[in-house]
């Protein structure tokens, strides 16, 4: 399934129509919003399509020949410290990488927070580095707007609303 096997057979619920048309604006417009550093975050219940949408919105953004890298969060912060306790050079390469690729899927943002002030503080960083240097993340999330305000930095929050489309699903899994 991609992006336009949704649009051709309009099998996305009614209940949203309103994300279904932010996305649908965000892809039409990929190649601006990749240029300009416009990312775009997926928010909502657990199965209802954010992370099909989002997996479709990088094919289309390698099919105009932009280099995306897709992880978990949990799966980036478990990398990220077992790297950081090893060869200092492979630590500095995936961190670079994090924030060089054209476009960054950070799925299940949210899933890694945690009590300890490394794992805001690095993924803080990584964000507020690609927003400065106009590299689009695409986040989904089960999480809400508030929940970000209240569990990141102002900085992160200003800059997430600030620069991002937002695509608010609702319903049941679909899983």
């Amino acid at each position: 399934m991609d992006f336009d096997w949704l649009r051709k057979h309009g099998s996305f619920p009614k209940e949203n129509a309103e994300a279904y048309d932010v996305v649908k604006k965000y892809s039409d417009n990929l190649k601006a919003n990749l240029d300009s550093g416009k990312g775009l975050i997926l928010r909502g219940p657990a199965g209802t399509g954010k992370t099909s949408i989002a997996v479709s919105i990088l094919k289309r953004a390698m099919t105009l020949g932009k280099g995306c890298l897709m992880i978990s969060m949990p799966n980036l912060l478990d990398t990220m410290l077992t790297l950081s306790k090893g060869d200092n050079v492979a630590y500095l390469r995936f961190e670079q990488k994090l924030r060089n690729i054209p476009l960054l899927l950070l799925d299940d943002f949210g899933a890694e927070y945690s009590k300890s002030d490394w794992v805001p503080s690095k993924v803080e960083s990584i964000i507020i580095d690609r927003y400065n240097r106009m590299k689009p993340i695409i986040l989904t999330t089960n999480y809400s707007d508030t929940w970000t305000k209240e569990n990141y930095s102002q900085r992160v929050y200003d800059r997430l609303r600030g620069e991002y489309a937002v695509a608010i699903f609702n319903g049941e899994s679909h899983r």
